[in-house]
C-alpha cells in the first residue's frame, strides 16, 4: 500500500528530471552550436571586452567605451578571461561563459522555488520550463546574448538570501545577510539607477509587505530582521554607488547613458498597444503571419497562442492569490514581482525607451515575467475549486516544458516559427570570414552588426572594427568599442572596409558604398588599390591603416591632424576661396570685418598635453589683427589663446587637458586688418610629428 500511494510521487520526480535531461541537452546544443546561426555583435562585445581586460590589464578598461550608464562588473565577460589563457577570444569562449551563465539562472531558479515550499518534483519540474528556453526571443536574451538572464539571476539570488536572512537566527543571519550585502553591492556598483528600479525598489516593496504581514501576528518579533534587512539594502545602495564613482573616478572615456524622456499622450497609447505583442513574443505566442490555420504547424502555433493568453490571465491571479498569504515565500515572491513589472510597464509605456519593435522592447520584460511565470507554475492545483486556473497552469507547464525543441532548434529571435525545413546551422558572416583570410586581409572595419561578429567567428584570426559612414568618410563607432582599435599604433599594414550592397538604412535610398565620399578620401591618402566582392558586400583594401590619415580617429593625437579651411567650415564673417591667389583654399576676412572666422569642427580629445598649430596670415596691426583660441564644450571654457599682431606673432598654443573633453578651435577676425586662415593642426606633445592632413605628406 505504501509503495503504491508513492508511485504517482516518483513517477512525477522521474518524468520531471527526464524533462530536465532533455532540455539541458537542448539548452548545451544551442549554446555550442545552435546559437552560432543567430551570433550578432551585441553578444560580440563581452568576448572583445574580455580580451580588451586581458590586453590592458584593467578590470575596467580606461579605453573602453561604456553605454546606457553601464559598468561591466559581473556579467558574461567575467567568465571568459580565464579562458584567454589557453583559448582565442572566440565563438567558443563566449559558449563556455553562456554555460556558467545558465547554471547561474538555474541554480536561482532552483533555489527561488525552494522559498515557496512545494514539493521537489514541481521543482525540478520548474526549473526545467527556464531550461527549455520558452521561446525563440526568450531563449535568446536568457541564454544566448544573456543580456537579461543577468538580472533573472540576480533577482534569484536576491530573493533568495533576503528571504533567508528574513527567517533565520543570529548565527545563520549573519551569513545571509553578508551574501545579501554582496549581491546588493554588485548590482549597484554596474548601474545604480537600473538596479534600484530591477532590484532596490521591488526589494523595499518587498520587505513592506512582509512587514506589513507579521505586524499583528505571533510572528511580529522577525519584524527586527526585516528592518535589519532594509539597512541592508540601503547600505548595498551607497557601497555600490561609491564602488562605481571610485570607479569613474580619474578615466577618460564616454560613459554614455539612456536619457528617458515623457511622451505624449498619443504615443503612450500607442506603447500601451503594443505591450501585449511584447509578452506573447517572449512566450512563443504570435502566430506566424499568413500562415495555414489548419496545419501541424498551425495547430501548434494555436497551442502557444492558447498559453500565452492563459498566462496572460495566471499571472495577475497569482500575484493576488499570493499576495494574500502574508509572511509566506508567495507574497514575497509576489510582492518583487509585482513591483519590478510596473516598474517596467510604466517605462515602456510612458517614456522613449522602448523603440517601435514590439520584439525588440520585449527585452525589458524578460526578470520580471520570468518570475512571474515562476511564481504562476508554483501555485497550488485545486481541481475541485479551481478547475480552470487548474487547468489552465498544467497547459501552460505542458506547452513551455515541451518547447525547448522549438525554442533552440526552430525558432528565431523574433519568436515565430519557421516554417521551412532546413534549419540554418551557420552564421551568414562565416564564409565571408573565410573569404576575407583567404585573401590575406586580417584589419579591417565594418558597420556595427558585422563587425564585431566577424572579430570573434573568426577565433581572432581576423580583426574587423565597427565604423558609421559620416559627412562621406568612415568614422569610428565608439558604442561599446575601445579607443586602442582606432589609433594608427592599432595595426600596421593593409587594412579593409567592408561595405554592405544593402540600403545603409531602410529610410535611406542609397548602398552603403554610395554615401561615401570617394573623392574626399583619396584626399586623406585613403585611396584603394583593390576591390573585392562576395556576395551582398564590397570590400575596399587600403595599403596602410585608414586611422593613420583620417581625421577624429585618435582621439589622443599621437599623429598631427590637420583641419584645413573648407566650403562646410563654419565661420560668421568672411568668405571661403577655393584657390586663394593660387596657394590653396582659405577663409578671408577683409579689414573692417568683425567676428568669428573660422569655427573649427568639434573634436573629442583625450587627457594629456597638447599643441595647436594655426596656419594664418595677418596684416600688421597694432591693435591686433586676429584672435586664435580653443575652448572646451560645452561651457565654451578657455584653454588657451593669443592675439596676432603681425605675421611674426606665435600661431601655436599648447594647452593640458585632465579628462576627456570636446574641444572647438576658433580665429576670430579684430577688424583692424585682413585676416587669412588656411588650417589647423594638432598633435599630443611627444607624439609623431606626421601631419595626415589632405593633401600633405
Amino acid at each position: 500500500m505504501i509503495a503504491h500511494a508513492n508511485w504517482p510521487k516518483k513517477t512525477g520526480i522521474s518524468l520531471a528530471l527526464l524533462f530536465l535531461a532533455g532540455n539541458l541537452l537542448l539548452l548545451c546544443w544551442y549554446l555550442f552550436f545552435g546559437y552560432k546561426s543567430e551570433f550578432h555583435s551585441d553578444s560580440a562585445a563581452k568576448v572583445l571586452l574580455a580580451r580588451e581586460i586581458v590586453e590592458t590589464g584593467q578590470y575596467f578598461p580606461h579605453d573602453w567605451n561604456y553605454v546606457n550608464g553601464d559598468l561591466f562588473v559581473l556579467f558574461g565577460h567575467t567568465f571568459i578571461i580565464p579562458l584567454l589563457a589557453f583559448m582565442p577570444a572566440g565563438y567558443l569562449s563566449h559558449a563556455i561563459s553562456g554555460l556558467i551563465s545558465s547554471v547561474l539562472i538555474l541554480s536561482g531558479v532552483w533555489f527561488l522555488t525552494g522559498l515557496t515550499q512545494v514539493s521537489i518534483s514541481r521543482r525540478v519540474f520548474i526549473v526545467s520550463i527556464i531550461a527549455s528556453g520558452i521561446s525563440g526571443c526568450m531563449a535568446e536574451n536568457l541564454y544566448g546574448q544573456v543580456s537579461y538572464g543577468v538580472f533573472v539571476y540576480f533577482s534569484c539570488y536576491i530573493l533568495f538570501f533576503s528571504y533567508r536572512f528574513l527567517h533565520a537566527g543570529r548565527k545563520q543571519g549573519i551569513y545571509y545577510g553578508l551574501a545579501l550585502f554582496c549581491v546588493l553591492c554588485l548590482a549597484f556598483w554596474s548601474n545604480p539607477q537600473r538596479a534600484l528600479m530591477s532590484f532596490g525598489i521591488p526589494l523595499l516593496a518587498a520587505i513592506a509587505w512582509y512587514i506589513q504581514g507579521l505586524a499583528h501576528t505571533e510572528f511580529s518579533g522577525q519584524i527586527k530582521n526585516a528592518w535589519y534587512a532594509i539597512v541592508i539594502v540601503l547600505a548595498g545602495f551607497l557601497l555600490g554607488a561609491a564602488l562605481r564613482s571610485v570607479t569613474l573616478a580619474g578615466f577618460d572615456y564616454d560613459l554614455v547613458s539612456l536619457q528617458a524622456r515623457w511622451l505624449s499622450y498619443d504615443f503612450m497609447l500607442r506603447n500601451a498597444m503594443i505591450t501585449p505583442e511584447s509578452f506573447l513574443a517572449l512566450f512563443g505566442g504570435l502566430p506566424t503571419a499568413d500562415g495555414e490555420v489548419v496545419s501541424k504547424i498551425g495547430i501548434y502555433e494555436a497551442a502557444r497562442l492558447a498559453a500565452g493568453i492563459a498566462l496572460l490571465v495566471l499571472i495577475p491571479y497569482s500575484i493576488h492569490t499570493s499576495l494574500r498569504q502574508k509572511g509566506s515565500g508567495f507574497a514575497f515572491l509576489a510582492s518583487f514581482a509585482l513591483t519590478a513589472l510596473v516598474g517596467v510597464l510604466f517605462v515602456q509605456i510612458a517614456t522613449t525607451v522602448p523603440k517601435n519593435d514590439p520584439i525588440l522592447i520585449s527585452r525589458y520584460f524578460v526578470p520580471s515575467l520570468v518570475l512571474s511565470l515562476i511564481l504562476s507554475l508554483s501555485q497550488k492545483l485545486d481541481w475541485p475549486k479551481a478547475p480552470i486556473v487548474s487547468l489552465f497552469t498544467a497547459a501552460v507547464a505542458v506547452c513551455f516544458v515541451t518547447s525547448a525543441y522549438p525554442a533552440f532548434v526552430k525558432m528565431g529571435i523574433s519568436s515565430k516559427y519557421d516554417r521551412s525545413i532546413t534549419v540554418q546551422r551557420h552564421n551568414t558572416l562565416d564564409g565571408l570570414k573565410d573569404f576575407l583570410l583567404e585573401n590575406g586581409l586580417h584589419y579591417g572595419y565594418a558597420k556595427f552588426w558585422n563587425a564585431g561578429v566577424l572579430s570573434v567567428l573568426s577565433d581572432e584570426k581576423l580583426l574587423v572594427r565597427q565604423v558609421v559612414i559620416d559627412q562621406g568618410l568612415p568614422k569610428p563607432d565608439r558604442w561599446l568599442s575601445s579607443n586602442r582599435w582606432y589609433r594608427p599604433s592599432a595595426w600596421q599594414g593593409e587594412t579593409f572596409l567592408l561595405l554592405s550592397t544593402q540600403k545603409a538604412e531602410p529610410e535611406e535610398d542609397q548602398e552603403e558604398q554610395e554615401i561615401i565620399d570617394w573623392d574626399l578620401l583619396e584626399r586623406y591618402h585613403c585611396k584603394p588599390i583593390r576591390k573585392l566582392s562576395y556576395e551582398g558586400f564590397q570590400i575596399f583594401v587600403f595599403p596602410h591603416n585608414l586611422a593613420k590619415y583620417l581625421s577624429g580617429w585618435d582621439r589622443r593625437y599621437e599623429t598631427s591632424e590637420s583641419f584645413p579651411a573648407s566650403k562646410e567650415s563654419l565661420h560668421r564673417t568672411g568668405k571661403f576661396y577655393d584657390n586663394y591667389e593660387n596657394t590653396g583654399s582659405a577663409l578671408v576676412a577683409d579689414k573692417g570685418e568683425v567676428g568669428l572666422l573660422y569655427h573649427g569642427t568639434d573634436i573629442d580629445v583625450e587627457a594629456g598635453t597638447y599643441t595647436v598649430s594655426f596656419d594664418v596670415a595677418v596684416e600688421e596691426a597694432p591693435d591686433g589683427s586676429a584672435r586664435l583660441d580653443v575652448a572646451a564644450a560645452p561651457d565654451q571654457r578657455l584653454l588657451a589663446e593669443t592675439v596676432l599682431i603681425d605675421n611674426s606673432s606665435p600661431r601655436q598654443l599648447r594647452f593640458t587637458l585632465n579628462r576627456l573633453a570636446t574641444l572647438e578651435f576658433r580665429v576670430w577676425s579684430l577688424g583692424n586688418a585682413r585676416v587669412v586662415f588656411r588650417d589647423m593642426s594638432i598633435v599630443r606633445d611627444n607624439a609623431t610629428l606626421v601631419s595626415s592632413a589632405p593633401g600633405k605628406q
